[in-house]
């Protein structure tokens, strides 16, 4: 499966984050809205780095831009990466809240699910946010993620959420030849 290649759904295009996303990024990591439950904005002395750290992403991580099939605007950014576990893959997104409500975060994660489940080097992903970021609860609760468990982590209690993909064969050195 290659983890780094363009994905679209019918209202989206996915597509591997690339050095014209700059700006769109800055912006997005540094948006209070957005970065409520994951730390708090960006500090800017550090944007820079952290973009540049996904531009040379190493196999087995991937990181999309998520934009508008329509009229190709930038709406988000999902991240899929080992987990802190170091058992799992980990899905995070952010989206900029002028597009929250429409659906895109969840049909973008969606697709990033299936296409990851889809080959035979996943059998599950998980999905860790805090308790207190219902939208995100309730965003993978209708990706009939299920809960596995709660932990203090980050100054707060999170949830970690997990697919279910029976049958799938499980190897965890996903590289993006594979």
């Amino acid at each position: 499966m290659l983890i780094s290649q363009t994905l679209e759904t019918p209202r989206l295009i996915l597509r591997p984050i690339s050095a014209r996303d700059l700006l769109f990024f800055w912006r997005l990591v540094g948006n209070e809205d957005v970065r409520r439950f994951l730390g708090g904005p960006v500090p800017w002395t550090q944007r820079f780095a952290r973009f540049r750290s996904y531009l040379s992403l190493p196999a087995g991580v991937g990181v999309w831009i998520v934009q508008t099939r329509q009229n190709r605007k930038q709406v988000g950014l999902i991240e899929l990466s080992p987990h802190k576990d170091g058992e799992d893959y980990e899905m995070s997104y952010q989206f900029h809240p002028k597009w929250w409500g429409r659906g895109f975060a969840r049909e973008a994660a969606a697709c990033v699910i299936q296409h990851s489940l889809s080959g035979p080097r996943l059998d599950r992903i998980i999905a860790e946010t805090r308790s207190a970021n219902h939208a995100s609860c309730q965003l993978l609760e209708h990706l009939k993620m299920v809960e596995l468990k709660r932990l203090q982590r980050f100054g707060a209690e999170q949830v970690i959420f997990a697919t279910q993909n029976s049958g799938a064969h499980r190897n965890s050195s996903m590289d993006e030849d594979g």
